[in-house]
């Protein structure tokens, strides 16, 4: 049976104001590199285009949807060096527009890594005017998805020689020899091949461009979430005269180092879990069975199912972790219709506490137990199906239901590795340990060298957020060989792109996109979402105003003429917003009204982007 899996070990720890004066090693400030041109060869590659295997999925919520083709077309392996290495490929889709085309649109759902070939279809599918607007193009990434895959492959041997640990939390000198020996085995193994050291943001940046060379378009326009806005940023940076529309959506620090950013993840994990789901649990005690009937009780309920987890794996008679509980919560909590599924995955942790099993593994009958401990008003937001398919007990889940319910991690990669070396036949037998996006944080910045600087961090964060703060440890960053491919950026040259943010997002913190913004406001014009913590805002938001806007700007080009601040809609199955004290005021600027009623996302967009949270500090 497949485990849940468990949320990445981010490669830092919380970073609220003031800021690390000393959060990497010493090093010269970035310098953009050279732009490269397009060998002509590129261009006039011939490319065979076939239906993509979501079109129908598409055209089922869109019946008028134009035909999306997919291909996989050649580029370098290194744009600086196109003859150096063997080419890669990246895997694209394509819509051409059904009205008259304002020009190529395309987008990325996160990550690093997420896999972004159906999402421009997808945001489409919910948004309709996009089809009509723009031709299309979605893309995975060089390294994930189906473009060349980043291999990351190491030793049987190798896996088998790892230290153990039961719980991450515990900062011990064993969690701590396991975190360096992990961090260092990663590295080496996604530098095994050539192509790690160009699985980057900058090359990246490349491929977009290829690609709006490749459909002579003469702008670009983008709609990036997450990680998207990092490669947003950079590119406008880089082309900053290709700049068409961009909206940047739920802001990574761009700005600053991806240091800099996982610093943030702690903080802002711990405040969306404390000041919105457990009062939320906790408001909507009559229709959840004993989780508790205030936030701090819910609190209790949660640390106290937690502790007894790790008792469990302590005495050898469990492999249902407390660490892959937070892990599940922190990616759950992306969305605010999940705030469903996060309880569930309380419950049925509860459950497995109160009856573990003999496999030592969450069983239907746990599953099922938790599901009746939630009213009726409550499962219609989520599916028993896609319960039992989180963990795997439901032998009929389809692989695509499952990928984006389950929770994919470093650290559960690891635990997949290290099985699969216990059965091993030699110690030299190659494991591979998949493409990990942790790669492209590495290639970004520099990074500090000295796992004891990010041991002595991670042990400060658990004592301060005891939710996530412990979960960075030490990144495969510290041990990473090659040079950065980093930029100074200065924006100079763009035009001004559209920055959305909610208050209280657990992925991307408020705080370093405002940053972001106040480094940038030459170019950007930034929206705030007071007292709304979703991460991915524009097209399916909770707030009509912060919709209202983008629509705006992508549809017509007009942006507001100062910053604003949004309203959003309440939580499920509530009449009334809740206001939470935070970064925004609320006051600074009247409100607009927001819609009433919850937003339901379409099918397709909530795969993409569940699949976006269950897998974005891989």
């Amino acid at each position: 049976m497949k485990k849940p899996r468990m949320l990445a070990m981010a490669a830092a720890l919380a970073l609220v104001v003031p800021l690390l004066a000393t959060t990497t090693a010493s090093a010269a400030a970035p310098k953009d590199p050279p732009t490269p041109s397009i060998p002509q060869r590129y261009l006039d590659q011939p490319i065979t285009w076939s239906v993509c295997s979501f079109d129908a999925a598409v055209r089922r919520l869109y019946p008028q949807a134009p035909t999306t083709n997919c291909a996989k077309v050649n580029v370098p392996m290194d744009w600086a060096n196109p003859d150096a290495h063997p080419d890669v490929q990246v895997a694209i889709a394509y819509s051409q527009a059904t009205g008259t085309s304002k020009g190529l649109m395309t987008t990325n759902p996160g990550g690093p890594g997420g896999a972004g070939l159906s999402l421009s279809a997808a945001l489409a599918a919910d948004k309709p005017q996009l089809f009509s607007d723009f031709d299309l193009v979605g893309f995975d990434p060089r390294g994930f998805g189906a473009s060349t895959p980043l291999q990351c492959i190491t030793t049987a041997e190798a896996l088998n020689a790892l230290p153990v640990t039961p719980d991450y939390k515990e900062r011990t000198k064993l969690t701590h020899k396991v975190e360096v020996a992990e961090a260092k085995l990663q590295a080496d193994a996604c530098a095994a091949t050539e192509f790690g050291q160009f699985v980057s943001s900058q090359q990246t940046v490349y491929d977009m461009d290829f690609l709006r060379a490749l459909f002579k378009a003469r702008q670009l326009n983008f709609i990036g979430y997450s990680y998207g806005t990092w490669l947003g940023g950079w590119y406008a940076d880089t082309y900053p005269s290709k700049v068409g529309r961009f909206v940047l959506d739920s802001n990574m620090d761009w700005t600053h180092t991806q240091w800099d950013n996982v610093n943030f993840d702690p903080f802002s994990g711990q405040r969306r879990r404390d000041t919105q789901l457990f009062p939320w649990i906790a408001r909507h005690a009559d229709q959840i069975t004993g989780l508790g009937k205030t936030p701090a009780q819910v609190t209790a309920k949660y640390n106290g199912i937690r502790a007894s987890l790790t008792t469990l794996v302590k005495a050898g008679e469990s492999s249902v972790r407390g660490d892959n509980l937070d892990g599940l919560i922190y990616s759950a909590i992306y969305g605010n219709t999940r705030f469903i599924r996060a309880t569930l995955d309380i419950l049925v942790h509860d459950e497995f506490t109160k009856d573990p099993s003999d496999s030592g593994e969450v069983e239907l009958a746990h599953v099922d137990r938790a599901w009746a401990r939630l009213a009726p008003n409550l499962q219609a937001y989520d599916t028993l199906a896609a319960l039992r398919a989180r963990y795997g007990v439901s032998a009929a889940a389809s692989p695509a239901t499952v990928a984006a319910a389950q929770v994919d991690s470093l650290k559960d990669v690891m635990a997949d590795a290290r099985a699969e070396a216990a059965t091993a036949t030699s110690g030299d037998q190659p494991v591979n340990l998949g493409a990990i996006g942790t790669t492209v944080r590495c290639n970004d910045t520099a990074w500090n060298k000295d796992p004891n600087f990010y041991l002595k961090e991670a042990d400060r964060m658990a004592k301060k957020y005891s939710f996530f703060g412990y979960m960075n440890g030490v990144p495969m960053c510290a041990f990473w060989n090659y040079a950065p491919q980093d930029r100074k950026l200065d924006l100079k040259g763009s035009p001004r792109m559209l920055i959305i943010q909610g208050e209280l997002d657990p992925a991307t913190a408020y705080e370093g996109s405002l940053r972001t913004h106040n480094d940038s406001k030459q170019a950007t014009r930034f929206v705030a979402i007071d007292d709304e913590g979703q991460h991915g805002q524009y097209v399916g938001s909770a707030s009509s105003c912060a919709e209202a806007i983008g629509d705006k700007f992508v549809f017509t080009g007009e942006l507001p003429g100062k910053d604003q601040v949004c309203g959003t809609t309440p939580l499920p199955e509530e009449l009334s917003v809740y206001p939470v004290k935070g970064p925004v005021d609320g006051k600074a600027v009247p409100l607009p009204k927001s819609k009433a009623g919850s937003a339901r996302t379409n099918p397709l967009l909530q795969q993409a982007l569940d699949t976006v949270a269950a897998t974005s500090l891989r």
